[in-house]
């Protein structure tokens, strides 16, 4: 309580503490300050908890003026309290096993032995550690009163979820706790298409195959699965909030998926699927595995890409480059592997693939560069017809200097011709061939490899100019 024993009134009151107490909050508004009039008394209230664990309550509280007022007898404004406690405790006790057997029961020899586990909270909150013993025993005696979590500590065998109890002193928790293998350690998963390519409507078979590599079962697993285009993935015996699959130690088994190839798709001309197995997935075992098919039938008439020589980086917004002419890219098919088309950038940095079959491919960098804030994969769309300015990432490459790259024509046999899709090489955006042909036949074939090695000759020559006006 604060009295105002003078004749002036106190315009800012206010209290503070110090002590063994968990808040120096006091109601009402004293951390504002409120007035006080001469002979008036205002009571203050605080509600928190003590934070030691023995001993009694001392607490000191001071009264103050937070305006410029002076107090004319500051000597009698601190009293400090001392009230004795009683400590509530009591303990917390259990017994961890690993369910190798997957029973779900704790048998002779599953006893899981020197787990390190903290038990925390408690009022005042407090952490304590203890280690289990030969028989997965565990003990925290003398804990303050309230609501404890269990943590326990890194393992690389067991996928241990730790209880919330209650102690009161007076109905102490007895826990039996069951580990299951940590599935990341002993599962190893594919996926993979039953089938390269598909149509549009098709539904298409994937097969999920999983070894347990362990000494235990692995049970409960099921598969947390999305598709690119808007796909929906049937999980079938891995479906999230079933049964899920048991797999014994030392064996394999495959699974069934579906999914239905979408109109997106058809235009990407690919459908990937993204999945983790575990149990569940992200909480015990999800290492992402993928399989990607290809929807054929999209043509990209100009897919447009840009190449620069990296030159810093911001927090927020695409990297800093200059453009890097007279290098030849090529794209190769990420399911077939197949190298379908070349170019080489000009002077703007960009480089085109003409009548390009929608698909995804990872671009190849022919020479001494390497790829930085950047990914090789380079997805061409049905209808793409261009550059796309809007996004600051798309077909965007950087490069610094590294090892050399081979470029992947060098070991084609004598006579053989470039896979069909090649653009001319260093076409520039927007140019179209003067030749008026039909892109079909022998000769129209060989009329673009002879483009393709004069223009490529002829980029050397421009890059080598290039280079000498770099070192004066």
């Amino acid at each position: 309580m604060i009295t105002n024993a003078g004749n002036t009134t106190a315009n800012q009151a206010s209290l503070i503490s110090t002590g063994n107490f968990s808040t120096d909050w006091w109601t009402p508004a004293f951390s504002l300050g409120v007035p006080v009039e001469p002979g008036q008394t205002v009571e203050g209230t605080a509600t928190g908890y003590v934070t030691t664990t023995s001993g009694p309550l001392t607490i000191t509280v001071t009264a103050v003026l937070l305006d410029a007022q002076q107090d004319a007898e500051p000597a009698d404004n601190t009293v400090t309290v001392s009230v004795p406690v009683t400590h509530v405790t009591g303990s917390y006790r259990g017994t961890v096993y690993g369910d190798r057997n997957g029973n779900g029961a704790m048998d002779p020899g599953e006893a899981l032995a020197g787990m390190p586990l903290y038990a925390t909270g408690g009022i005042p909150d407090v952490t304590f550690i203890t280690t289990t013993d030969a028989g997965g025993h565990f003990v925290f005696a003398d804990l303050p009163a309230g609501s404890y979590s269990t943590i326990f500590g890194v393992n690389t065998d067991w996928y241990l979820v730790g209880p919330s109890v209650e102690v009161d002193g007076v109905h102490d928790p007895d826990e039996l706790i069951r580990g299951t293998p940590l599935v990341d350690t002993w599962l190893s998963t594919t996926l993979a298409f039953t089938q390269q390519s598909y149509r549009k409507g098709d539904v298409a078979h994937l097969s999920v195959t999983m070894t347990n590599n362990g000494t235990a079962v692995l049970t409960g697993l099921t598969a947390e699965c999305y598709a690119t285009a808007s796909g929906q993935v049937a999980t079938g015996e891995l479906a999230e909030g079933g049964p899920g699959v048991t797999l014994p130690a030392g064996t394999t088994r495959v699974v069934d998926m579906t999914v239905r190839i979408t109109d997106e798709a058809a235009v990407d001309g690919y459908l990937r699927v993204h999945c983790a197995v575990g149990s569940p997935p992200y909480l015990n075992g999800g290492t992402p595995v993928t399989a990607t098919a290809r929807v054929p039938g999209g043509v990209a008439p100009r897919a447009v890409g840009y190449l620069g020589l990296f030159k810093g980086k911001e927090v927020l917004g695409p990297p800093r480059s200059d453009p890097l002419p007279g290098v030849k890219v090529y794209l190769r098919n990420q399911v077939t592997g197949a190298v379908v088309a070349r170019a080489v950038t000009g002077t703007d940095g960009r480089f085109t693939f003409f009548d390009l079959p929608a698909d995804l491919y990872d671009l190849g960098i022919v020479g001494p560069w390497q790829l930085t804030y950047s990914e090789p994969e380079f997805g061409a769309r049905d209808g793409e017809n261009g550059f796309d300015t809007q996004d600051p990432f798309r077909h965007r490459y950087y490069v610094i200097p590294g090892p050399d790259q081979p470029d992947p024509d060098a070991t084609t046999p004598p006579g053989e011709q470039p896979a069909p899709g090649a653009s001319p090489a260093g076409a520039e955006p927007g140019t179209t061939s003067s030749s008026g042909l039909a892109s079909t036949g022998t000769e129209i074939t060989w009329l673009a490899l002879g483009a393709f090695v004069t223009t490529t000759a002829g980029a050397a020559l421009v890059l080598g100019a290039y280079r000498r006006r770099w070192r004066q």
